[in-house]
């Protein structure tokens, strides 16, 4: 990886930011962004007049253009002090109760770019939080292939893989003996959460083009193994590369978030929020009898200033760990709303 590094006043450095954005943003989707290959990461130094940089990452392998994917800020955000202390303080009280053995939260307001998280340093099997990044593959190979999504796939087998995989939040499935298209395949795993619909896909899809969308995000190309582990902020990657239309094109970006607002499962982020707020989200669950992992990721649209909030846990009763999730968004909504009004 490729580090330049270049001393710039703040106010050049936002400006270059903007239009750098700009450009690449339009470069990208007239190329229909196809075969991206390399993740490269650009650090910005401070200067005297701030002491914060920004990191550009930006993808390679393209003989004239380096679309630029995230702009980040390297400092967390000193106005979320409060969250943070509010968040550590709920946190610890439960690890005291033993309602969790251990949670993570990565929050970021798009408006502002600013970011904190909290125990980043811990890593969680991701479960169905990894469907996100199989959409996002067979979105991009549709991007390539005319009518890709339109083709059908047969659900002739539950898979050994599947039968391993118990789901305790599952309202709708797909059926044995049926056929369905490659987007309501997508429809049934993300909305629904259904593994057989997931496997299914799995299955048809070559694993080197999941591997690809991984990689050219900068993250580890053993996520696609069984056991791998992810922190919240860079499973947030995914995300961000959704919201800020950057690796998908427009029309992709928007219509994998328009699905991940149908998701059907309530019981976590949207319960610590006011009613018909707006919202695309999505929940994993994966564990053993001894420890449960629970997550969701979602973005929430207050105030033309929507907000990024992954939440991952731990702990020995599955059962409370929605409920767990749903006091974080309640104290993170409650406070990024005073923020941003």
């Amino acid at each position: 990886m490729n580090f330049i590094t270049k001393k710039v006043p703040v106010y050049f450095m936002g400006i270059s930011a903007l239009f750098g954005a700009i450009i690449s943003y339009s470069f990208v989707n007239i190329a229909n962004h196809h075969s991206p290959q390399i993740l490269e990461t650009i650090p910005s130094t401070p200067t005297f007049a701030s002491s914060c940089g920004v990191n550009f990452s930006r993808l390679s392998g393209r003989k004239f253009i380096k679309p630029l994917l995230f702009a980040e800020k390297t400092c967390e955000a000193e106005s979320f002090s409060s969250i943070r202390n509010s968040l550590s303080d709920l946190i610890e009280n439960m690890k005291t109760t033993g309602d969790i053995n251990s949670a993570s939260v990565y929050i970021r307001v798009f408006g502002k770019g600013e970011w904190m998280s909290i125990n980043n340093e811990l890593k969680y099997q991701p479960g169905s939080l990894f469907k996100v990044p199989l959409m996002i593959t067979y979105l991009r190979i549709s991007e390539q292939k005319p009518n890709f999504l339109e083709q059908k796939l047969t659900f002739n087998q539950i898979t050994q893989e599947s039968k391993g995989l118990k789901q305790e939040f599952l309202k709708e499935h797909i059926k044995l003996g049926n056929s369905y298209s490659i987007r309501d395949l997508l429809k049934y795993m993300i909305v629904h959460s259904d593994n057989n619909a997931t496997m299914l896909l799995m299955n048809n899809i070559p694993l080197a083009e999941l591997t690809k969308t991984i990689t050219d995000l900068g993250l580890s190309k053993d996520l696609t193994n069984n056991d791998a582990v992810i922190s919240a902020q860079d499973y947030s990657l995914f995300w961000l590369a959704l919201y800020n239309g950057s690796y998908l094109s427009f029309e992709n970006s928007d219509y994998a978030l328009t699905l991940l607002s149908q998701c059907d499962f309530t019981e976590g982020i949207v319960k610590g929020i006011p009613p018909n707020t707006r919202i695309a989200h999505k929940f994993g669950e994966k564990g053993n009898q001894n420890n449960h992992a629970f997550h969701e990721t979602g973005i929430i649209y207050i105030n033309n200033n929507p907000y990024l909030i992954t939440v991952m846990t731990e702990g020995k009763d599955q059962k409370k760990l929605p409920k767990i999730i749903q006091e974080i968004s309640k104290v993170v909504y409650t406070n990024i709303q005073s923020l941003t009004m």
